[in-house]
């Protein structure tokens, strides 16, 4: 993995202008470094890369009023990853070494559970199920539990969650991009040449970027094979859609 910085100077070296020692020391570089979140974006939206499942562990409140924890970690880019046959969630409460199946079910079920006339337990000390909503700003994901919990819990969910736009304004100089360098530098140096006027679309520089994104797909999705067709996830399965529908 190669930082903000390194990407963006590979790029300026490539368009023979100076290097920066900071993404934020030029308009330009700035620029550059928009084309790269660019570039980065436009490689997550064709395939579902490995490096970016995460997994995110909640920590429970021993909390009787407490039933939502925003997963920060997430975006509106981001999805559970679950079984592909049953829907089962990777969602576990590992609080224990019995790492216990948690289970998720539609908000508006959960709504329609706690509003109906029966009586249930505001409280359990060891609640299972939940469901998931958008955060206050949209731009996230919010587990709401069905009931809140008596003693204090660790959750793990396990979640595909493209990496953020990194800020150009200095602060992610030091920050790894996630995907492999090359396709990147590679598209957002085209996205500079037409900016220019020195590249088409469709010419050699956008086809040497795409032909260097399909050889990072082929490597990434080699080191996801599964052996078994009965235990993909839904990531998995998503995988196998695009490699059969064609990525290009």
């Amino acid at each position: 993995m190669a930082t903000q910085l390194a990407t963006v100077n590979a790029v300026l070296t490539r368009l023979r202008e100076s290097t920066v020692s900071s993404v934020s020391s030029s308009d330009y570089a700035k620029l550059i470094g928009a084309f790269v979140n660019d570039a980065k974006a436009e490689m997550e939206d064709m395939w579902f890369w490995s490096v970016n499942e995460t997994e995110i562990d909640t920590s429970i409140l021993g909390d009787s009023s407490t039933r939502d924890y925003d997963l920060t970690e997430t975006s509106d880019r981001s999805f559970l990853i679950r079984s592909q046959y049953d829907k089962v969630p990777m969602a576990y409460d590992v609080t224990s070494s019995e790492n216990a199946q948690l289970c998720d079910i539609p908000l508006k079920d959960l709504r329609a559970y706690r509003g109906t006339a029966r009586t249930i337990d505001d409280t359990l000390a060891q609640p299972t199920t939940f469901a998931l909503k958008p955060d206050a700003d949209g731009r996230g994901w919010t587990i709401e539990l069905q009931q809140a919990s008596s003693s204090a819990r660790t959750w793990r969910t396990y979640w595909y969650a493209p990496q953020a736009d990194l800020a150009t304004d200095g602060t992610d100089d030091t920050t790894e991009i996630l995907l492999p360098q090359r396709p990147i530098v590679l598209l957002a140096l085209y996205y500079a040449q037409y900016e220019r006027g020195e590249a088409k679309p469709g010419g050699f520089e956008e086809q040497r970027a795409h032909t260097a994104i399909a050889a990072a797909m082929e490597l990434d999705m080699q080191t996801n094979q599964k052996s078994d067709a009965n235990d993909l996830t839904n990531l998995e399965f998503l995988r196998t859609e695009v490699n059969s529908g064609g990525a290009w």
